[in-house]
C-alpha cells in the first residue's frame, strides 16, 4: 500500500511542513466567514457508474469469507486481515466495526473495515493553526475549551497510521474505488440511523501522497480535508547486516547520541513477553498504555488489557511486544508487528517518570531498528508522534492526508472551514547519516 518516495526538503535545516501543506481560507470578518460557509455548501460532485458493482456489508468478522478476504489483502496489511480483527473483538461497547465487501459478478474486487467509535479531545482549539486568529476565535466561542467526546464512523484504523481502511485489486480505477466507499459509507450511516445508534461524523483515514486520486473522491463529496501530522518512516540499507553497521553509517554526534542512550538504560532488561507472559502482566501493561494515551491532546478509540494477549494468540510471530524491566518491575513495553517487508511500529507504555534517567523512549526506537535489521525488513513505520526524536535515528517524514464530513450540512459547511486551520507540528528534522551515506538511503535522494 505505501511506496517510498525519492524527494526529500533539500535544506535538511528548515522546519518542514510549515505553511506548504495546503491554504486554507483566510477570513478576516464575518462577512467573508458567511461566505465561506455558502461556498462549502455548494461543493458537489457526479460519482462515477458503478453498476456493475454490488456493496455487501457485515457487523462481524465471522460473516466474511476468511479465505477469500485474507487473500485479498495478503502482504498489503497486517490490519486488516481477519485474525487481526478477531483479536480486536473483546473491546467494549465503544467500539463496533462494520465490513465492506465489493463484488464484480461473483468476484470479490475489494474489502473495507470500519470503525465506530468514541473521539476524544481535550482542547481541539490546541490544533487550530495560530495564524487562523478569527477562526480560533469564532471556534472557541462555539465549543468552547472543554473536552469533547462524540462518536464517529471511521474508514481506516483508530489504532494505527497509515493506509490500513481498504484493499481493491489491480486494475480498479480510483474513481470506482471512492465511489464505492462513498456508496458503504452512505449504507452505515443509513443502518445506524435506522438503530438509533447516533454517529456525529464520518472520518476518513490515512491517505498517502499517491493514494490522493482516491482521496480526491471525498474532498468531491463534501468532506473536509485536512493534513495531520506525518507518519515518520525510515528504510533500512540492505548492508546494514548488524546494528553496528547501521551506527558506523551515522555522523558521530548522532552515533554518539545512540551509544549514550544505551549506557543510560544499560540497567533495564528487555524480554520478548510470549502470550502466558502478556497475561501474567495485563494490568502492569495496561497502566502503561493508559500514561501514554492520556498525554494524547486526541484520541480515537481505546484498548483494554486482554488485547495484547489476543494479539500475540492470533498473530503469532507477527506481532512482538517487548517488556523492559528496572529490577524485575515493568516499567516500559513496545509492540510492532511484522509484515512482507515492513516493521509497523504499534504502541508503547512508559513510566514517564523514569523516561528522562533511563532513555527509555531513545532505547526503544533503536530496538526498533535491531529489530528490524535482524529481521531483515525494508522498511519501518514510526507512526505521528515525536517527530523530531524519531528523525534523529533516521526516519523521515510522509504527508498524511484525511476527511471528515458532520452528519448535518450546516455543521459540515463550518467544519470544512474550521479543519482548513488544522495543521500538522512543526519540527525541525534531523539527519543523522554522514553525507556520503544519503544517496543509497531511500527517502533522502535529493532532487
Amino acid at each position: 500500500m505505501i511506496g517510498i518516495p525519492t524527494y526529500f526538503n533539500k535544506d535538511l535545516n528548515i522546519k518542514l511542513y510549515e505553511g506548504v501543506i495546503f491554504a486554507p481560507m483566510r477570513c478576516r470578518n464575518f462577512k467573508e466567514f458567511k461566505g465561506g460557509l455558502d461556498q462549502a455548501k455548494t461543493d458537489s460532485s457526479e460519482k462515477c457508474d458503478v453498476s456493475d458493482y454490488k456493496v455487501y456489508l457485515h457487523s462481524s468478522i465471522d460473516e466474511v469469507i476468511a479465505d477469500k478476504w485474507n487473500a485479498l489483502v495478503s502482504n498489503k496489511s497486517v490490519f486488516l486481515t481477519t485474525e487481526y480483527f478477531d483479536a480486536l473483538r473483546i473491546l467494549d461497547e465503544n467500539l463496533s466495526y462494520k465490513f465492506a465487501c465489493f463484488f464484480c459478478g461473483d468476484d470479490l474486487i475489494g474489502v473495507a473495515a470500519f470503525q465506530i467509535t468514541i473521539a476524544e479531545s481535550d482542547d481541539l482549539t490546541a490544533n487550530i493553526a495560530k495564524r487562523g486568529k478569527f477562526i480560533k476565535s469564532v471556534t472557541e466561542k462555539l465549543i468552547g475549551n472543554k473536552s469533547m467526546r462524540f462518536r464517529v464512523l471511521v474508514l481506516g484504523n483508530s489504532f494505527a497510521t497509515g493506509e490500513h481502511g481498504f484493499v481493491f485489486t489491480e486494475g480498479i480505477a480510483p474513481s470506482v474505488q471512492g465511489t464505492l466507499l462513498l456508496k458503504a459509507i452512505d449504507e452505515i450511516e443509513n443502518s445506524c440511523k435506522e438503530e438509533g445508534q447516533r454517529i456525529s461524523a464520518t472520518v476518513i483515514k490515512d491517505f498517502y501522497p499517491e493514494s490522493f486520486d482516491v482521496a480526491a473522491s471525498f474532498a468531491q463529496e463534501g468532506y473536509a480535508e485536512f493534513f495531520v501530522d506525518p507518519n515518520m518512516i525510515m528504510s533500512l540499507k540492505p548492508e546494514w547486516k548488524s546494528f553496528d553497521d547501521y551506527l558506523s553509517s551515522m555522523t558521530t554526534k548522532y552515533r554518539t547520541k545512540a551509544k549514550a542512550a544505551f549506557k543510560r538504560s544499560k540497567e533495564i532488561e528487555l524480554k520478548d513477553l510470549k502470550a502466558e507472559d502478556l497475561l501474567t502482566y495485563q494490568k502492569e501493561l495496561f497502566a502503561l498504555y493508559e500514561k501514554v494515551y492520556d498525554r494524547a491532546d486526541f484520541r480515537l478509540g481505546k484498548l483494554n488489557g486482554e488485547v495484547f494477549q489476543r494479539m500475540k494468540d492470533n498473530l503469532g510471530e507477527s506481532f512482538t511486544l517487548k517488556g523492559y524491566f528496572l529490577h524485575d518491575k515493568l516499567v516500559g513495553f513496545q509492540s510492532a508487528f511484522t509484515y512482507e517487508d515492513w516493521i509497523d511500529t504499534h504502541f508503547v507504555g512508559i513510566d514517564y517518570e523514569l523516561n528522562n534517567e533511563y532513555a527509555i523512549y531513545s532505547r526503544m526506537l533503536y530496538e526498533y531498528i535491531k529489530m528490524g535489521i535482524e529481521g531483515n525488513v525494508k522498511h519501518i513505520s514510526f507512526g505521528r508522534t515525536a517527530g523530531e526524536i524519531k528523525s534523529t535515528v533516521g526516519a523521515y517524514p510522509m504527508d498524511v492526508k484525511c476527511y471528515i464530513r458532520h452528519r448535518t450540512k450546516a455543521s459540515n459547511a463550518l467544519l470544512k472551514i474550521l479543519f482548513g486551520y488544522i495543521k500538522p507540528s512543526e519540527f525541525s528534522q534531523r539527519v543523522p547519516f554522514k553525507k556520503a551515506e544519503l544517496d543509497n538511503i531511500e527517502g533522502y535522494q535529493m532532487q
